[in-house]
């Protein structure tokens, strides 16, 4: 009887655990599938929740779908950036209000988190 009680307790124990215990895994569950365990993983992932909070209630669904470009060559494919070139990303563009006026019917984002942003595009 103990024996069973024992096992039954090992068992449901190791069924707690959300993530493996290696720095790699808990990096990429913790971040909505973005890889965290490099700098360009980090500054991929600092841009992605800045546009999360900011852009992606607006982009995402019908009009776009944001929130699915996790890697920066899902961003370079959806003609949203500029690899290196982050002025000459429309992205960036129309955050400045250059050439619309993002987020709308919102205060901009501040300069801290543009800066996230354009650091994110620069050094790909």
């Amino acid at each position: 009887m103990r024996f069973a009680i024992l096992l039954y307790l090992l068992v449901a124990s190791s069924c707690i655990q959300s993530d493996n215990s290696n720095t790699f895994d808990r990096a990429f569950s913790e971040n909505i599938g973005i890889d965290r365990s490099t700098p360009k993983g980090e500054r991929l992932y600092q841009a992605y929740i800045v546009l999360k909070e900011n852009c992606m209630s607006c982009h995402t669904g019908y009009h776009n779908d944001w929130n699915s470009n996790k890697t920066d060559q899902g961003w370079i494919s959806s003609g949203q950036i500029e690899p290196n070139d982050s002025y000459s990303s429309s992205l960036v563009i129309r955050l400045k209000n250059i050439g619309g006026n993002m987020p709308k019917d919102k205060p901009q984002i501040s300069e801290a988190e543009f800066d996230l942003i354009t650091n994110w595009i620069d050094n790909i």
